[in-house]
């Protein structure tokens, strides 16, 4: 976004000390406000430090920017990243290490760990620690459904009491032997951290340590906090440390991870609520016509940015499929002038936004360890904008945790330095070797037999070998891919609306499915029809609002008629496009 002159609620924010929670609109300019305040530090004495937290990347790479000439910033008692970062080294490292003596490591998910799996008689899948919760010392293991995939989803709803009890038991036991190692996902530091706060010794001892620490601490996109994000800003607040909030509660859409709009309603409600921003530098009129529309709040975005004098409708596309939709996205944004480079297709799943885009479908997510080093792979391989650095992050983790697993039976359970001082590597030159492993083919241009022999080579090249038992990378049946990953070369850029927040692009067209067969509730179009709130309605709302200039809604054909009705009784500027010669009149 370009550099703004800072309106007089986002200097509010920047200047004016004490624990506050403000609202903004989407496109509203607060990364650069909150940046600001950190920099500024109003009211915080020079011995404290200011902590500058955040979900999401944009925030914490522009207070690293904008802080290249004030390096002491970002360095202690100052702490700019992500609440998982905070909590792992300010909460769980030093009473773990008091605990234990043992230096905990961390992984993003158990997903990326191999010998995380394991089988239960007459169960045709493997389990994985990522679908259970537990207690902070792993015991009490509990098989949550929701965090099963939805194609295997049946299989475990319809387990025998026997089968989950051994599944639960089995998952227990396995996620004792890594957290005995010090090896723990993201899901069980929150749970440590939640029982070690829990103890009134612990409690009190830490939150003196932190308000002596610091004197600020800043939450960026706080109406994504879940139930443990909440108990730490809580836990923050009870011992006197000024918060500051910032975000918007109509884009909270992570209820699938235990976040509720209601539970941060009464967190915010702590603090006093500042001034909101409700100027919008990131879309044109039209775009926040819509966006005010799709709220269920009763703010309203003034459109203030390079694009408030663009005239562009929003376009209601209909469909019959999405596998029609590419090149009918494409036409329309051509007709107004905008190259495909300049679209972004969003949708709540992964299969439409791919379908919409004209991708190949999602990849075969149970495939064998070959199978997911070559999804990795081609992940990395992936230069285009729409392989996120996040995704490529996952990938990373991903290839190094099946090296990992191709190793001895007892290094799986390792913390990551006691696993590489085992095989004489440092963090650098192991990630180094497996970058070099990857790019030595393309997996899908050949068959899976190919590309094994490649890793072998490259194994050996490595020197690896010695370590690395080769023969648990199997070619698939048949020798052929169970699903090609690599996306056709004229798909557009696509994301799920989850993985787009935070970011925007000139052309967004979100894809709006039809209505289930079996229905329980409303749709987002349906709660958006009777006026009322609710996540899916927020999706809508988070998708739309990423777009800059040209805002296409990708309809199914039987939800027209509902959406249309709903951009004319809020006065939004629109056209439904049959054909490009519709857009190009218009264009």
């Amino acid at each position: 976004m370009d550099e703004i002159d800072f309106s007089p609620a986002q200097r509010a924010l920047i200047d004016k000390p004490g624990s506050v929670f403000v609202p903004a609109c989407p496109g509203a300019g607060k990364t650069q406000s909150i940046v600001e305040r950190f920099t500024q530090r109003p009211g915080v004495p020079a011995r404290q430090g200011v902590a500058l937290l955040s979900f999401t990347n944009a925030a914490i790479n522009e207070a690293r920017q904008r802080c290249a000439q004030r390096p002491d910033l970002l360095t202690a008692p100052n702490y700019v990243g992500t609440i998982d970062g905070f909590i792992n080294r300010f909460i769980v490292t030093p009473l773990y290490k008091a605990l234990t003596g043992t230096v905990p490591t961390f992984k993003d998910s158990w997903h990326t760990v191999q010998g995380t799996t394991f089988g239960v008689a007459g169960v045709p899948l493997e389990f994985q620690l990522g679908w259970f919760a537990f207690d902070h010392d792993g015991g009490n293991a509990r098989l949550v459904s929701h965090q099963v995939p939805y194609a295997q989803r049946s299989i475990v709803t319809n387990l025998s009491d026997w089968q989950r009890n051994t599944a639960n038991t089995n998952a227990s036991r396995l996620a004792r032997r890594f957290l005995a190692n010090g090896v723990m996902d993201c899901a069980a530091t929150r749970v440590l951290m939640e029982h070690y706060l829990t103890d009134p010794t612990n409690r009190a001892r830490l939150g003196q340590l932190m308000s002596a620490r610091f004197g600020s601490v800043i939450v960026d996109e706080v109406q994504d906090c879940d139930s443990s994000d909440i108990f730490l800003i809580n836990f923050l607040l009870d011992f006197g440390i000024e918060t500051v909030m910032v975000g918007d509660l109509d884009q909270s859409i992570y209820g699938f991870r235990g976040s509720t709009i209601e539970a941060v309603q009464n967190l915010v409600g702590r603090v006093p609520e500042g001034s909101r921003f409700d100027g919008n530098y990131r879309s044109s009129p039209a775009i926040c016509a819509v966006v005010n529309s799709l709220r269920a709040d009763t703010g309203s975005d003034i459109p203030l940015g390079k694009w408030k004098d663009d005239q562009y409708p929003v376009v209601v596309l209909p469909v019959s499929g999405f596998d029609h939709a590419r090149s009918k996205i494409i036409e329309v944004a051509g007709s107004m002038g905008f190259t495909h480079e300049e679209i972004r297709v969003l949708a709540y799943g992964e299969k439409d936004a791919r379908e919409c885009a004209g991708a190949s479908p999602p990849g075969d997510k149970s495939g064998g360890k070959l199978v997911q080093l070559a999804q990795a792979a081609a992940t990395l391989q992936d230069l285009r904008a729409s392989a996120w650095a996040r995704a490529r992050a996952q990938a990373m983790q991903t290839i190094e945790g099946i090296l990992r697993g191709l190793g001895r039976d007892d290094d799986r359970v390792l913390a990551d330095a006691e696993f590489l001082g085992s095989v004489g590597l440092t963090p650098r030159t192991f990630r180094d070797g497996c970058l070099r492993l990857v790019s030595r083919a393309s997996p899908f241009d050949g068959p899976p037999s190919a590309f094994r022999a490649e890793m072998r080579n490259g194994i050996k090249a490595l020197g690896w070998d010695g370590w690395i038992n080769t023969g648990g990378l199997r070619s698939p049946n048949g020798d052929t891919w169970p699903v090609l990953m690599i996306d056709e070369p004229d798909a557009l850029d696509w994301s799920t609306v989850h993985g787009f927040k935070g970011l925007q692009a000139t052309v967004t067209a979100v894809a709006i499915p039809p209505l289930p067969r079996r229905a329980t509730s409303a749709d987002g179009v349906g709660l958006w029809s009777k006026g009322d709130p609710g996540e899916s309605r927020r999706v809508l709302y988070v998708g739309a609002s990423r777009a800059q200039r040209l805002l296409i809604l990708v309809t199914a054909d039987l939800q027209v008629p509902a959406v249309t009705s709903c951009l004319q009784r809020d006065a939004v500027p629109f056209m439904v496009v049959q054909n490009t010669r519709d857009a190009r009149a218009r264009a």
